[in-house]
């Protein structure tokens, strides 16, 4: 089996980010998740033919909440943009409704995943370097908490509270 040199930079992401980063969350109370995150036009790029993933056989769709309605994703197959790619990886910080609407001031710190089916979710994205694991469990943690105060702040977290109670 052959491995591209993309596979190759996306298994190293995910080894440090396996092997130490997800036991770091789990030890601050971050489980995994029955949610995936989905494939969006964002993961692909539009070439002669059609749509084209830019993930890879290895890609993983886990995600990791430790509050609704907030969940983390490393996005291990965009981190090849930077010079050192293996280095670098991104986390996303999303939130699992389907079209909500936002209030305003919440746009442009949340961005839209538009689906290829149309309709999108909402994320916020960080970069982490994986050279300093310790500092990438701080930065995300620090991250979660941020943007929940703000979706509270906002009136979010009681809107989806609602959705949830009437569904």
């Amino acid at each position: 089996m052959s491995l591209s040199l993309r596979e190759r930079l996306e298994l190293i992401r995910q080894g440090v980010i396996r092997g130490y980063i997800i036991p770091g969350l789990e030890e601050r109370g971050y489980l995994v998740t029955s949610w995936r995150r989905p494939i969006t036009l964002e993961d692909m790029v539009l070439k002669d033919g059609g749509w084209r993933p830019i993930y890879s056989r290895f890609t993983s769709w886990e995600t990791y909440a430790k509050d609704y309605p907030l969940y983390v994703y490393f996005n291990t197959f965009y981190g090849d943009v930077y010079e050192k790619a293996y280095r670098n990886c991104f986390v996303e910080f999303l939130l699992n409704v389907k079209n909500l609407r936002l209030p305003p001031d919440l746009i442009g710190v949340f961005t839209r995943l538009n689906l290829p089916e149309g309709g999108y979710y909402w994320k916020h994205r960080i970069s982490i370097d994986l050279n300093f694991p310790d500092a990438c469990l701080k930065d995300i943690d620090a991250t979660y908490d941020e943007l929940l105060i703000l979706l509270d702040k906002e009136g979010v977290l009681e809107i989806l509270e609602k959705a949830c109670g009437e569904s």
